[in-house]
């Protein structure tokens, strides 16, 4: 059996996590943005469960795939320039062109300036904050790891609750916006804990994974569903503090199950195998797909969400096909 198809569970999750980012987009984080759907609407509530999952789902599964090849001692520099190539480079190569396009197309949303085009270099843009954040996760993971301090089931629940304490101040001290976010590294002490529970999750299953524990981690996990509708009926809930430190809670505990099963998926894993170029790219097609069928006048809710999402996993999907014949092009969509 290849490694690919021993993981296909995993592989499987990062296909659906991947559509989740993709749908999350179609359909707007604000009323002002993707589908312009204001309050109440079904999909909204859709939204609220997709934003409760989507981001720390997709840095839980890097963690587990980081923990089948973690870095090597002696190898340091190397992993750090691999990450910087696969992150990096293709976040400034999708973001420039997204940010200028954006900027001279009609019909799209949250136009930037372009004499501010230097600061999606420096500070979080849209959905491209994730990548400098999740190079810094992987900064934080490459010392950690080189002085072995999750190398025993001890050591990673410590740092565990350390990533834990990080998110804490993150949301109590650094939240107010008087700090410069440089670099997203608010979004990657924010996300940090999940990176590590991948970790553990895929080094230490037998000891997190157990009949006992796998009852308080679902129960867990449908606190975290009825929050959720606590959430939707009581929106003024979400900018609660104790309900703010208490959310990753529960949502670690649906990672972990989620992780932990075993249910694959040819349509998903294939979805999964696309999954860097979407979220690079699908930017272009939900914009895309929405502005097409306004200007053709089709106002459907349902065919301005279905085309949208097509568009933006199928742009992304020929984009790859066509940059890996070229050694230039697949350097600058992807970072190899």
């Amino acid at each position: 059996m290849t490694q690919t198809n021993k993981n296909s569970h995993i592989e499987t999750l990062r296909g659906i996590a991947i559509l989740l980012v993709v749908i999350g987009h179609v359909i707007g984080s604000t009323p002002e943005g993707g589908m312009r759907i204001d309050f109440p609407s079904p999909w909204r509530y859709l939204y609220l469960w997709i934003n409760y999952i989507q981001m720390p789902l997709f840095t839980a599964i890097a963690g587990w795939v980081y923990a089948l090849k973690p870095v090597k001692a002696g190898s340091s520099g190397t992993f750090m320039k691999r990450k910087a190539y696969r992150l990096l480079v293709p976040m400034a190569v999708a973001a420039t062109l997204y940010f200028l396009i954006q900027y001279i197309t009609p019909g799209t949303n949250q136009k930037g300036n372009l004499a501010d085009i230097w600061r999606i270099y420096v500070f979080p843009y849209t959905i491209y904050w994730y990548l400098p954040s999740l190079f810094l996760m992987f900064a934080a993971i490459r010392m950690i790891d080189a002085n072995k301090w999750m190398d025993k089931f001890g050591g990673w629940a410590i740092c565990l609750v350390c990533a834990f304490a990080g998110l804490v101040v993150q949301k109590i001290f650094l939240s107010n916006g008087q700090i410069p976010n440089l670099f997203s590294f608010m979004g990657a002490m924010a996300q940090f804990p999940y990176f590590v529970a991948g970790v553990g999750i895929r080094r230490f299953s037998k000891q997190i994974i157990t009949h006992k524990t796998s009852v308080a981690l679902s129960s867990l996990a449908i606190v975290g569903v009825l929050s959720l509708q606590l959430e939707w009926f009581y929106p003024a809930v979400s900018k609660d503090l104790l309900y703010g430190l208490t959310r990753p809670l529960w949502v670690m505990a649906t990672l972990a199950l989620l992780l932990s099963q075993s249910y694959s998926s040819r349509l998903f894993t294939w979805v999964g195998s696309y999954a860097y170029i979407i979220y690079l790219y699908h930017g272009f097609g939900t914009s895309g797909g929405r502005i097409i069928l306004n200007r053709l006048g089709v106002s459907s809710e349902i065919l301005i969400f279905m085309f949208a999402t097509a568009m933006a996993i199928f742009i992304p999907v020929i984009l790859q096909r066509i940059a890996n014949r070229n050694k230039i092009l697949r350097f600058l969509t992807s970072g190899t």
